[in-house]
């Protein structure tokens, strides 16, 4: 039997927080949420996964790798945000007759994979339907789950077809972790050691309340806890400061600096986040510059770094990914190609004006540079992407732009300044204007997924094999 895990939530009931994380990767006491399925289902004897991936695939994937910590091999797939598990499965190509175990990586639950399995296997014939705390438990068995796969798809809703269904009761606690008040509950749950089953996994030490402990992570500095009337979490690297106060449960990421004279009470405090001297925090959800008040669910983003912000040395910017021995071949490119472009610009010209469905204007892009500049790029209304770009070259020369990279519009609906500008990229490359959203998203998706070290000499053969068009994920799988 192998398990297929849909970690493709978007999160946005936990805007903003779910610009730093996706549901599949938020920390619960200092562990993804993720892991603690894939260490379910590593206990129940399954090693073959294949994740369903969306948001913040890069990440999940460099973060788990191929699942050889837990045992597992771990095969990833990309998804539209919270796409149908029914049409997921359809891309997969599975054997209709095979047991397949679908769960949700992306809720957090007691362990329960091994009973779940166990129990339907009893009723091969019929939909088990697995409840925690009343709730769907977010997982199921194939074939016999087959006509009721939009039970696994995000969001839940309830089942009533009772006719050919065994609903399983399992014990423990589950949280869908579609509010704020959820995931805190979540983190708390485990602080007290509520959980069945689940420990904390750092080092237990005493603390004032006879009933409750810390947990301490690695290289932890912490002071003397044994003064301290709260209980909890207390991750890896993170360092509190003097007459810090800590009431209640706290759970605090790993790489935190809590400063001198702070109070923390009932609160989580997520990885790499810095709370400034003489703060008072209660009752709230700390990320880095983002402060979220259970009480009234208001969200605050600090601006003032000596209050809250990131504790994290600061990236540096990625050098230029164009080699000097590149630059040096495009220049004696451009230099041959000089006498040519008084032709190829009046080609251009003529095929903007008589072609009523032309791809382009005549034609200037606007774009944006690695610093962030806007600028005008050049190319012409040519057939084939790679020579209609040619002008181009000469802002790879100065710098501007790399050969290989990102288009301005991924760059910037990611946020992330440390991926890298280009003028041939998949997107660039493969597709037109014309392209629907959705279809340039999946495609930047799959390609940021290859990890081939050839793949941009693949992108590159596919360029000149064929015109623009729509790019299907298939390409790239």
């Amino acid at each position: 039997m192998q398990a297929i895990i849909f970690a493709n939530r978007t999160g946005d009931e936990l805007a903003p927080l779910n610009d730093h994380y996706c549901p599949a990767r938020l920390p619960i006491g200092n562990k993804a949420v993720i892991e603690y399925t894939l260490e379910d289902i590593a206990k129940s004897g399954i090693t073959q996964i294949k994740l369903i991936i969306s948001s913040q695939a890069r990440e999940i994937e460099s973060f788990l790798c191929n699942g050889e910590k837990w045992g597992l091999e771990i095969e990833y797939f990309l998804s539209k945000p919270q796409e149908e598990a029914g049409s997921i499965l359809k891309r997969l190509a599975l054997d209709p007759d095979e047991s397949l175990l679908l769960v949700r990586g992306d809720i957090f639950r007691s362990p329960s994979i091994s009973q779940f399995i166990d129990f339907s296997k009893e009723f091969p014939s019929d939909f088990v339907q697995a409840k925690m705390e009343s709730q769907n438990a977010g997982m199921m068995l194939l074939p016999a789950a087959l006509p009721y796969l939009a039970d696994i798809d995000w969001p839940f809703f309830s089942h009533f077809d009772s006719t050919s269904v065994v609903t399983l009761v399992l014990h423990g606690r589950s949280f869908m972790l579609d509010s704020f008040h959820s995931y805190m509950d979540a983190n708390l749950c485990l602080a007290k050691n509520e959980l069945p089953t689940l420990t904390p996994s750092e080092r237990s030490y005493l603390s004032a309340n006879a009933q409750q402990d810390f947990y301490v992570g690695t290289k932890a500095h912490t002071g003397d806890l044994t003064s301290q009337n709260g209980w909890g979490i207390i991750g890896n690297n993170c360092r509190i400061e003097e007459k810090v106060q800590l009431k209640e449960s706290v759970v605090i990421g790993s790489n935190c600096l809590i400063d001198k004279e702070s109070s923390i009470e009932n609160s989580l405090i997520l990885p790499n986040t810095y709370v400034g001297e003489r703060l008072e925090v209660k009752n709230s959800i700390l990320c880095q510059d983002l402060l979220i008040n259970l009480q009234h669910l208001g969200v605050i983003q600090i601006k003032d770094q000596a209050l809250i912000g990131a504790n994290e040395i600061p990236a540096k910017p990625s050098e230029n990914k164009t080699s000097t021995l590149t630059k040096l071949f495009l220049f004696v490119i451009l230099i041959l190609s000089l006498p040519l472009w008084p032709l190829l610009s009046v080609y251009s010209a003529l095929r903007h004006t008589f072609s009523k469905h032309s791809e382009y204007s005549t034609i200037s892009d606007t774009c944006i540079d690695n610093l962030g500049q806007t600028f005008k790029a050049w190319r012409w209304n040519i057939p084939g992407p790679i020579s209609a770009r040619l002008p181009q070259i000469y802002h790879v020369l100065t710098g501007r732009l790399d050969l290989f990279g990102d288009t301005p519009e991924a760059r910037y609906a990611t946020g992330k300044n440390d991926r890298r500008l280009g003028v041939l990229g998949p997107v660039q490359l493969l597709l037109d204007k014309s392209a629907p959203k959705e279809e340039r998203q999946m495609l930047e998706l799959e390609f940021d997924a290859d990890n081939r070290a050839s793949k941009y000499l693949h992108l590159l053969w596919r360029a000149l094999r064929s015109q623009p068009q729509t790019i299907t994920a298939s390409h790239f799988l």
